[in-house]
């Protein structure tokens, strides 16, 4: 189950950086673009029934929902009109949970060693709770947000996550390379 949180988490942070770097187009158009495709203001689906769909998105809202349990887009008619998609299947999705980690895993004392116990826990916090905003990420370490905040920057220049700012938050989430680091066997 923790796997799927991840994995859900890891998406919903790639979605929203789609979505903060590309806007709505970017989204849509990389979010399942085997059975969903972007033609403004047309969201054409391919559906599992063989019955292909059109969402006239002229103003209209409606709900994007990542599913670990469905392999091609699924559109429910409603107040709005839901649109469900593989999460997980983009390559970097993939590349961000492989190999997963486990939520409050232990982990190797070379890491901490490395980066220092409070670094560590930082870095944890942000592997545990992908997306979450600096003040979020102090709060879930235990320290200042001005400590997070510096943390944050250095693990950022090391390559170990990616930070992004959203109006007047920012948002982190693990790269490969922090996720290998966290991941790293006792003694590897």
């Amino acid at each position: 189950m923790a796997q799927f949180m991840e994995r859900l988490a890891v998406d919903r942070t790639l979605r929203l950086q789609q979505l903060l770097t590309g806007g709505v187009e970017e989204l849509l158009t990389q979010a399942n673009p085997q059975w969903m495709r972007w033609n403004p203001p047309v969201l054409e689906v391919r559906m599992v029934n063989g019955a292909d769909r059109d969402i006239y998105l002229e103003g209209e809202g409606f709900l994007f929902i990542p599913s670990m349990f469905c392999t091609r887009a699924i559109v429910t008619d409603g107040q709005p009109v839901s649109v469900s998609y593989p999460a997980c299947q983009d390559q970097r999705v993939r590349e961000l949970t492989t190999p997963a980690s486990v939520p409050g895993q232990a982990r190797s004392p070379g890491v901490s060693t490395l980066l220092g116990r409070t670094r560590t826990t930082v870095l944890t916090a942000i592997a545990e709770h992908q997306g979450c905003s600096t003040k979020e990420l102090a709060a879930r370490a235990g320290i200042a947000t001005a400590s997070a905040s510096e943390h944050a920057t250095i693990l950022r220049e090391a390559g170990l996550i990616h930070s992004l700012r959203h109006r007047n938050s920012v948002l982190h989430s693990l790269t490969p390379l922090g996720l290998a680091l966290l991941n790293t066997p006792e003694g590897g």
